[in-house]
This record gives structure tokens, sequence and C-alpha cells, in this order.
């Protein structure tokens, strides 16, 4: 008896699920921080830094099957740091260079990308839908590419892809809202009101 409740004792798991929000909610402050400017590239390449740091030394902590109570702690106090310098970066007197309108059109390229991929990990676009939405963002790449051959993007090419760029969004909202789902994926759950 006393064997097999050791065995157990060597197989229990180690996660440690206020540690593993901890680094969840600092990469969510990260992003956030990228997106609003108030971090500049490489204010995030470091912060992302500490935290892989942290995440390396919490799989050396649990290399040998147990986290200790003085290991959590340790990690703690690492989070803590970090926190604190995401918060320093965030706040001191560098932020991003506001974006060019050409970089906009970009960014709202990577964004629509990043939620058509978002569809296809969640179930919410069939294989169909996303290769749909994804011909559409290439044909817009393709368009961009032709408009900027000259060297240049006018207000009127760039009005017409913020238009294409509009209508792709609105159709990617669709395809990810309707009943259609991939075959052996749940849908989450709309919320209710």
């Amino acid at each position: 008896m006393c064997l097999t409740s050791t065995v157990a004792a060597e197989r229990r798991p180690t996660a440690d699920p206020g540690v593993n929000v901890r680094q969840q909610e600092q990469q969510r402050r990260i992003r956030q921080g990228v997106r609003s400017g108030n971090l500049t590239p490489e204010e995030a390449k470091g912060l992302r830094q500490e935290e892989q740091s942290v995440r390396q030394e919490e799989r050396q902590l649990k290399a040998d099957g147990t986290l200790t109570p003085g290991e959590r702690a340790k990690l703690q106090t690492d989070l803590n740091k970090t926190s604190k310098d995401i918060h320093q970066e965030k706040h001191d007197a560098e932020v991003r260079p506001r974006l060019t309108r050409d970089q906009l059109v970009n960014t709202r390229q990577r964004r629509q990308q990043e939620r058509i991929a978002g569809g296809i990990r969640s179930g919410e676009l069939t294989k169909g839908e996303a290769t749909r939405l994804e011909g559409e963002q290439k044909a817009i790449r393709t368009e961009e590419r032709a408009y900027k051959a000259d060297g240049k993007l006018t207000p009127a090419e760039r009005k017409d892809l913020q238009t294409d760029l509009n209508k792709t969004s609105k159709d990617i909202y669709k395809q990810k809202h309707d009943a259609q789902t991939r075959p052996g994926t749940t849908p989450p759950i709309p919320p209710q009101r």
C-alpha cells in the first residue's frame, strides 16, 4: 500500500495554474502594449525574452517531477520582476512610431490573416470557407503589389485597398459566425444575452 501511494505521489502533475495564468496574463499585457504603441518592438522583444527565461526556468524546476513551495516562490518572484518590467516599459517615454498609411494596410492584412487562422483552429471555419477567405487575402496582396509597382500608393489606391479589406473583414466575421463548422470540432458557445 505504501508503494502505491509513493508511485502516485511521484506521478502527480507538477502543473501550477497560478504560474501559468500569470504567464498568460503577462503575454497578453505585452501584446496589448505593442498594439497600443506603448511598447516599441525592441521593448517587446526584451520582455518576451524575459518571459521565455521564466518558462525555461519553470521547465528546469519541474524536470524532477515536483515543484516545491520554494521553487514555486522563486517562479513567482521572477514573474513579479517581469510584471514590473512590463509596467515600466509601457509607461516610459518611448513609444512606437505611428504607422504610415501603407503600414496600416499591412497591419490590417496581418490581423485578418490571424482571424482566419483563429477560425481554423477553433473550427469556426470550414476548409472551404478558409480557402475562400485566403483567396480574398491573396487577391488584396496581389492588388497592392500592382498598385505599388510604380513605387507609390496613391490615396485612391489606398482607399480601394481599404474598401477591399473592409469587405474581407465582414466576410471573415460572417463565415466565423455562421452555422457551418469544421467536422470533428465543437465551435465556441456564443454569449447569452
